[in-house]
């Protein structure tokens, strides 16, 4: 092997011993010019060179290794000034970056004819089973819930309402710049008196920084419904009601969340999930469903059905192990 191969691999490994060791401790190393940037506070030179003009060590500055967002994440997102950008959903926008939380109100009678005529004929299991992923087992872990596949119609009418202007200027607020949906899904919770499951005990949800979540209500949703609760940075709990058509928006990796367990009423909703695009990037909507969940968010390739059965699952055992 020659030298310079042999130097580059030795100190990518002093390196990761390094920053293994310092994360041992709770601490990290950073180039103070990263750190900068990642503030909001570009350094005008990144190398400053000597007066004559070679490049200087890059300064290192340390930092805690706190498990918390990174600073681009909508948590730390630069504050929307309402003054400087007038939407007719400011005040929407500032309540979700002070509380990580906000409800939109929509089309009521759309939301209730979506209700009657969606078809909520699946169950909970995670069809879509892959060494990358640890999520739900094939089998439903739960029959309180069930699950749907969005008509076109619900498609479409989700792709004109996200495409709007008072939406585009919410995401544009929220996350800094335009959204896309990277999946929807129907969600029906029949009453239950016993302890929540699944989405129904309290959790957060490890999204990447700017990806949010959000839950339309097909139904008038009480305390007897289910409804969305959170625990904020005090470990405080909230409560959040909704009517028909509202549409709860929320930073399922800031928060400690649930939706609860509904005690006398069905509660109807469609779940979705919010992912930046690029500016000049078409509105997409990518419909996955729950139990095809997770999925290619770039739209490369959607993942295929396993079967739910295990007896179907042993006898397409070879099929099935083929799959990503």
């Amino acid at each position: 092997m020659a030298l310079g191969p042999m130097i580059s691999t030795a100190k990518q490994r002093l390196k990761g011993g390094v920053n293994q060791a310092l994360s041992a401790l709770g601490y990290r190393l950073v180039r103070a010019d990263t750190f900068d940037r990642l503030n909001g506070h570009p350094s005008p030179d990144a190398a400053p060179a000597d007066k004559n003009g070679t490049a200087q060590p890059r300064q290192l500055t340390l930092l805690p290794a706190a498990n918390s967002a990174p600073p681009m994440c909508t948590a730390h997102a630069r504050k929307f000034d309402p003054q400087k950008t007038p939407s007719q959903l400011a005040d929407k926008i500032v309540a979700f970056q002070q509380n990580g939380v906000t409800v939109i109100s929509t089309n009521p009678e759309k939301a209730a004819m979506f209700r009657e005529t969606e078809s909520f004929d699946r169950d909970v299991s995670n069809r879509h089973s892959a060494w990358d992923w640890a999520g739900n087992s094939v089998a439903p872990y739960t029959q309180d819930l069930q699950t749907g596949m969005p008509s076109a119609a619900l498609v479409d009418y989700l792709h004109a309402l996200f495409s709007g202007g008072d939406f585009d200027s919410f995401f544009r607020g929220v996350l800094g710049c335009p959204a896309k949906v990277a999946n929807v899904r129907l969600v029906r919770s029949k009453p239950h008196l016993t302890e929540g499951i699944g989405p129904q005990q309290w959790h957060s949800d490890g999204c990447p920084a700017g990806v949010i979540r959000g839950v339309l209500y097909l139904c008038d949703v009480d305390e007897q419904t289910g409804p969305f609760q959170y625990r904020d940075a005090n470990y405080r709990e909230h409560t959040v009601l909704g009517k028909t058509g509202d549409l709860l928006v929320f930073d399922a990796t800031r928060l400690m969340h649930r939706g609860s367990p509904p005690s006398h009423k069905t509660r109807s909703a469609i779940d979705l999930v919010f992912m930046p695009r690029m500016p000049d990037e078409e509105m997409t909507i990518m419909v996955v469903g729950m139990n095809h969940w997770p999925a290619d968010p770039f739209f490369v390739k959607l993942p295929k059905e396993r079967p739910a059965d295990a007896h179907d699952a042993l006898a397409d055992g070879r099929r099935a192990a083929s799959l990503y």
